[in-house]
């Protein structure tokens, strides 16, 4: 015990501490009661908003995403029915006039079969006619050589 009061003499302290000490103790309490008990209330409120607005954050960032990975899912399936649908109705137009073209194809076939049989028939009835044209004309070029 005699070192404590000696060093507490080398430092300086005398009878005064005891009051000194109530003095700050009493500012304290003073302190604690106006001012660091509503101060430590805000920081406790301003704590628990903040960690409570986080937690709210991270449960609408999951809503967020969440109902992101649905409308993708969605826009998706709309474009797979969009597609099916365009190429159901791109099928039926091809095949439309895929029709319309063989279609009109044997009838422009059929036509130009009937115009060369009736060409071959022309030729063959002017041949003949030709023919027999052909050897009276050379009978009479015979004719004007030998005279």
């Amino acid at each position: 015990m005699e070192t404590f009061t000696a060093i507490f003499t080398q430092l300086g302290v005398d009878s005064s501490l005891v009051p000194q000490f109530l003095i700050i103790l009493a500012a304290f309490i003073i302190a604690q009661f106006l001012f660091l008990g509503k101060l430590q209330s805000v920081i406790e409120t301003r704590e628990e908003k903040t960690v409570k607005l986080e937690s709210n954050a991270d449960e609408t960032i999951e809503k967020v995403q969440k109902m992101q990975a649905d409308y993708k899912s969605k826009i998706e399936n709309a474009n797979r029915s969009a597609m099916k649908v365009s190429s159901k109705k791109k099928q039926k137009i091809v095949q439309k006039f895929t029709d319309q073209y063989k279609q009109t194809e044997k009838e422009v076939n059929a036509f130009v079969d009937q115009s060369r049989n009736d060409f071959k028939k022309e030729v063959e009835g002017n041949k003949s006619a030709y023919l027999a044209e052909a050897d009276s004309l050379s009978q009479t070029l015979v004719q004007k050589i030998l005279q």
